[in-house]
């Protein structure tokens, strides 16, 4: 696995409007390595791609007709 560029990083922080500090900046790259197979493993089965990844709350309500 190739290491992502601190440029990467910095884009995709940037991307998702978010602005670190220093020390953040460099905890969030540190920590990146270790987490980016775990994110690639997510996607990797073809079958669970499109899945939710968790319990999903439905909004509408599953009405039954009373006294059934």
């Amino acid at each position: 696995m190739s290491a992502a560029s601190p440029a990467a990083i910095d884009a995709m922080l940037d991307a998702a409007g978010l602005a670190p500090s220093p020390a953040e900046r460099e905890q969030l790259l540190a920590m990146y390595e270790r987490f980016k197979p775990g994110v690639e493993a997510l996607y990797a089965l073809p079958e669970a791609r499109y899945e939710a990844p968790a319990l999903v709350f439905q909004a509408e309500p599953k009405l039954t007709a009373w006294g059934a």
